[in-house]
């Protein structure tokens, strides 16, 4: 009796014991969580950009013989280039734009042309459309003075988006410089995470980070690469053309493209309006150009999005879409490596044998038999 009271004593002071522990560790991770709360989007940003660029900078390491911290500083400047030069010309292209509008409203032209006549048997909204259009044609200064309200408001909301997406340039500029030290330290880093890895899971967590590396690098080319140069190419005609805000309507187009739902809303529209506005032989041209970038995509995604992998090219989009509908453009990558993984486990699942009782077993006698 003594040594089963003694025992119950001992069991309950373990009890205690492991509960405080517990509540202390979970306390420290809850307190670390939330003092990394905001900085948490941009070491995500920066293990993404990592991620998706060490095979360059394996490259430069190997062929080019480069130290670490040279390779990476080289890999974020860069990066921090592709991100500015677009950003800078798009401001400049819109200052140069709205400064030309400007000019012509003060000399008294006319900022939109006269609508075709075609306009007016539109359904439903043609008339109104017309005349719209119309006093917008003929009296510019009158139709803005009219309209004064409504153009602050709409001034107001661009001004917010602007302003956001300033911040967001200079978050991921920020997430850049952090991914070039991480590429400094990717020896020492990538050996810690294998480790934490094949202690969470053995071999199988060494297989879920290679699963997860390589879904990302995969969704960077196949999504934001893909994005990036069509956009650019898109861009590259309506500058030669001559299309007003070629450099926002290419934005917005880049935008379409990463959050997969495709600058054909924006592009079927302006070659429509390019149409109505410049000559046959320069429509025509820009239209042949176009339609085929507007397909570009559906060739290039698949192929570099599936190379390298086992998981579903299905998997992979359905992640990127709905990653992005839940989480943004964090999302976009979050979403298929959730997936991917997701998707070998349950395969890694199925594939092991049920478990089958011995008196299961062909051929097997039971352990208690009635026979004497």
């Amino acid at each position: 009796m003594i040594e089963t009271e003694k025992g119950k004593a001992q069991l309950s002071r373990f009890t205690i014991d492991m509960a405080i522990r517990l509540a202390l560790i979970a306390g420290v991770v809850y307190v670390s969580i939330l003092l990394l709360r905001p900085v948490v989007p941009l070491m995500l940003w920066a293990v993404i950009l990592a991620v998706a660029v060490f095979p360059l900078y394996g490259i430069l390491r190997r062929h080019a013989r480069l130290h670490a911290g040279i390779a990476a500083t080289l890999l974020a400047i860069l990066l921090l280039v592709l991100l500015l030069t677009p950003v800078v010309l798009l401001s400049t292209s819109a200052v140069q734009t709205l400064e030309a509008y400007a000019r012509v409203l003060l000399e008294g032209h006319h900022l939109v042309p006269t609508p075709p006549e075609s306009v007016r048997d539109w359904p439903l909204v043609g008339p109104r459309l017309y005349d719209l259009w119309s006093t917008a044609a003929s009296d510019s200064s009158g139709f803005l003075s009219a309209h004064v309200g409504q153009i602050a408001s709409l001034g107001r909301w661009v001004g917010a988006i602007a302003a956001g997406m300033a911040l967001e340039v200079l978050q991921f500029a920020a997430a850049i410089i952090v991914a070039g030290v991480l590429l400094a330290y990717s020896e020492r880093l990538i050996a810690t995470l294998r480790g934490f890895a094949s202690r969470v899971a053995d071999e199988r967590g060494r297989h879920f980070l290679d699963i997860t590396s390589a879904t990302i690098r995969n969704v960077s080319q196949g999504v934001i690469g893909v994005a990036l140069l069509q956009s650019a190419l898109l861009g590259l005609g309506m500058l030669v053309l001559g299309v007003p805000f070629a450099g926002g309507i290419t934005f917005a187009c880049l935008v379409l493209a990463i959050v997969q739902v495709g600058p054909n809303v924006i592009m079927v529209p302006l070659i429509v309006w390019v149409w109505f506005t410049y000559p046959a032989a320069a429509s025509a041209l820009f239209t042949v150009y176009t339609a085929p970038l507007l397909l570009l995509d559906n060739v290039l995604r698949p192929i570099l999005m599936a190379r390298g992998l086992q998981t579903p090219m299905a998997v992979i989009l359905f992640g990127v879409i709905c990653g992005t509908i839940s989480g943004g453009l964090i999302g976009l990558f979050v979403g298929p490596v959730v997936l991917a993984v997701f998707y070998d486990l349950v395969v890694s699942w199925m594939a092991e044998p049920p478990h089958v009782a011995p008196q299961e077993l062909p051929g097997a006698k039971p352990a208690i038999s009635g026979a004497p």
